[in-house]
């Protein structure tokens, strides 16, 4: 499936912005700013509703919150491009945006379904019935608030930031890396969990960004791989707490099989299924000449080298 998404192919890839430096470390800085609005106004929107913050936000309040964060890291992101890096809207911008999310929707959501099929053949999940009640607003704001935040930041700007300074691979390899070890600060995570994300989500995430040079594909990727997870299969994100979606199910079976704390995405079987997806994405990277050495290389080469 993924091998014919008919994606935009941009005519070459533009990497001629400035101060990448400053957009590094202000990049950083918005990633925490839109982390913390999207907590803050989840806790004050339910605590004006008559709720009770402390013990956790409303689901309403979280997307709402969520739509809050990635507010301000769009909008931070397109300052840092534009003004600071003379690109205008550089990963967000031109024709075929709705394409390419609509296409990430489709592919994380076939993914994690078919991770699940697998575990399921596995012995490792059970679908016991379909629930009268299911919590879709929190599923759906978990993958909002990552999918936008997290690609902004970890796509957006250090991937590409570092693409021009180092070369695609390196930058993969680095932004993959610190993918996994943040979310060592996630409830139930370990070391294993972390490396697991960074050949699971990391290569995968990367690689949609560098196949398109832009973020549209790997945000909608990103939002349906939490939001299905959560909303349809009831599996915690990781470590995000239990979740109540779609189908009632249970897991049994070793941490490797059904992920532990972490939930489906700290399966083998998710992390093996993620690894092959994301290499076939890098094959599609390096047909269409996405795969590229440090813009200084890049410069002094000739244009059929380069």
């Amino acid at each position: 499936m993924l091998g014919r998404m008919s994606l935009p192919a941009p005519p070459h890839v533009d990497r001629g912005d400035r101060r990448r430096l400053p957009q590094l470390l202000l990049g950083i800085v918005l990633f925490v700013v839109a982390e913390l609005v999207m907590v803050a106004v989840s806790v004050v929107a339910t605590v004006l509703a008559g709720g009770d913050g402390a013990q956790g936000a409303e689901p309403w309040a979280l997307l709402l919150g969520a739509a809050a964060g990635s507010a301000v890291a769009v909008g931070g992101y397109l300052l840092l491009v534009g003004p600071l890096g003379r690109r205008p809207g550089v990963g967000l911008r031109g024709p075929g945006k709705l394409t390419e999310l609509g296409a990430g929707l489709l592919a994380g959501t076939a993914l994690i379904s078919l991770a699940v099929g697998l575990i399921a053949l596995l012995g490792g999940y059970r679908v016991t019935g379909f629930s009268a009640s299911p919590q879709l607003l929190a599923p759906l704001a978990i993958g909002i608030g990552a999918g936008v935040i997290e690609e902004i930041l970890f796509r957006g700007i250090l991937l590409r930031v570092l693409d021009a300074w180092l070369g695609s691979w390196a930058a993969l390899g680095i932004t993959s890396l610190l993918f996994g070890l943040i979310h060592m600060t996630n409830p139930g995570a370990s070391l294993v969990t972390a490396l697991g994300l960074v050949v699971e989500a990391g290569v995968l995430l990367g690689a949609a960004y560098l196949l398109t040079r832009r973020l549209w594909f790997a945000i909608g990727l990103h939002i349906a791989w939490n939001a299905v997870q959560a909303g349809v299969f009831s599996s915690t994100v990781s470590g995000t707490g239990e979740q109540r979606g779609l189908l009632l199910a249970e897991m049994d079976g070793p941490a490797w099989l059904t992920g532990g704390a972490m939930g489906i995405e700290g399966s083998a079987v998710t992390v093996l299924l993620g690894l092959v997806v994301g290499i076939v994405l890098l094959v599609l990277t390096a047909r269409r000449g996405h795969l590229l050495p440090a813009a200084r290389v890049a410069d002094r080469l000739p244009a059929a080298q380069a």
